[in-house]
């Protein structure tokens, strides 16, 4: 089969600029669209999951179900944990169970002596030292430990606020409970929703809060096998109404909670699409209409109609793929790097390979498919009556 050279399917694109610059940019807000998409269902799962260990359990109160806020544990329950279950990892001598407070809040940014600011809705977790050989992910940045009246920020913690990055540095005040803290540092935990919280003193937060409980264990173990001995525990002391559930399993069944949050972001995208992929198809459509003595031309010259869908195709996969390119790029621009609040959380939103990949798939899809019924047509065009047409 003779096929018309490639300069010939460049040439037309340029015949028609304005046609050319919208079905390039319908391509390009399509793989935008599932980049963004692509990334933030990765940002969701990547967010729960990277708190998960396999050597960690949550201990939570029986009654509460699996919501951490409602969660009433005795104070005394990690001692009675450490005296009495084999197989807790140990540092130092020490026990490593993190007893925590987990709760929302509202709060204000400045001290006392500043104008009553606005409330923010923010996530606080109250902490002992422990905590930090708990969750191995966390990292502090800046600053260090909180001590009396200082709290710990998340990287993600200002974007979860809506607020600047240095109204939460290191020596700002803020307020909630009635209390008065000041930011002792910024910690990072990369990809997990723990970057979004504020971390403050167990005991000081439970006097603020009025409460002589905590919310949750976290409990380390020497070997993921020994995660039964806490279960076991938990069924034994049945007069501390406990239930020990393996992180992993915990942060699934989140990232299962949210799975109709990210089927509709897919919708979404899909339905873009297909407005997109009817639009291209009756672009491409007409082309043929307005081309109709040009391809009969072609077709008297000896080319046949193979290859003047090829010359259709070519034509279609160049704007493909240039709207894709524009795509992604739009994508990493303003997706890239952004945090995404959900409830009391917030995760970050990375444009990686598979989203980058997604995007520009989905444009090359949208300008393949979208030529088809153009490039049918181009292959069983009458010579003769093409030939006629004005």
């Amino acid at each position: 089969m003779r096929l018309l050279p490639f300069s010939y399917a460049i040439g037309n694109l340029g015949r028609r600029p304005g046609r050319t610059l919208l079905t390039a940019t319908a391509c390009a807000l399509v793989a935008a669209a599932l980049a963004g998409s692509i990334a933030f269902s990765d940002g969701m799962e990547r967010g729960f999951s990277s708190a998960a260990s396999d050597r960690t359990a949550i201990m939570l109160s029986s009654v509460a179900g699996r919501d951490v806020l409602r969660s009433t544990v005795s104070a005394a329950a990690d001692s009675l944990l450490a005296a009495d279950v084999a197989g807790i990892s140990r540092q130092g001598g020490m026990p490593l169970i993190s007893s925590e407070i987990h709760m929302g809040t509202n709060l204000r940014l400045g001290g006392k002596d500043e104008p009553e600011g606005e409330a923010r809705a923010a996530f606080v977790r109250g902490i002992t030292p422990a905590a930090f050989l708990v969750h191995a992910g966390v990292t502090i940045t800046a600053g260090h430990e909180p001590g009396s009246s200082e709290v710990l920020v998340g990287r993600l913690a200002a974007k979860k606020l809506g607020v600047d990055e240095d109204l939460l540095a290191p020596g700002r005040k803020l307020r909630f409970e009635g209390g008065e803290f000041t930011v002792s540092g910024q910690f990072s935990a990369p990809g997990s929703t723990v970057e979004s919280e504020i971390w403050a003193p167990l005991t000081e937060l439970r006097g603020l809060s009025r409460r002589d409980d905590s919310s949750a264990l976290f409990v380390s173990m020497d070997d993921p096998d020994a995660l039964a001995e806490l279960d076991l525990f938990a069924k034994r002391r049945r007069d501390l109404e406990l239930v020990s559930i393996p992180s992993e399993v915990y942060y699934r069944e989140m990232v299962a909670y949210f799975a109709p949050i990210r089927a509709l972001s897919f919708i979404m995208t899909l339905l873009i699409a297909g407005a997109v992929l009817a639009t291209g198809a009756n672009t491409f459509n007409t082309a043929v209409q307005d081309r109709m003595r040009e391809l009969a031309t072609l077709r008297a010259l000896g080319y046949g109609g193979g290859a003047l869908a090829v010359t259709l195709l070519q034509e279609a996969l160049l704007l493909a793929a240039a709207g894709g390119s524009l795509g992604v790029m739009l994508a990493k621009a303003l997706v890239d790097g952004a945090a995404f609040r959900i409830g009391m959380s917030a995760f970050a939103l990375d444009v990686g390979p598979r989203a980058v990949l997604a995007g520009f798939a989905g444009a090359l899809a949208i300008g393949i498919i979208g030529t088809i019924p153009a490039m049918i047509r181009a292959v069983r065009l009458p010579v003769a009556v093409a030939l006629k047409e004005n």
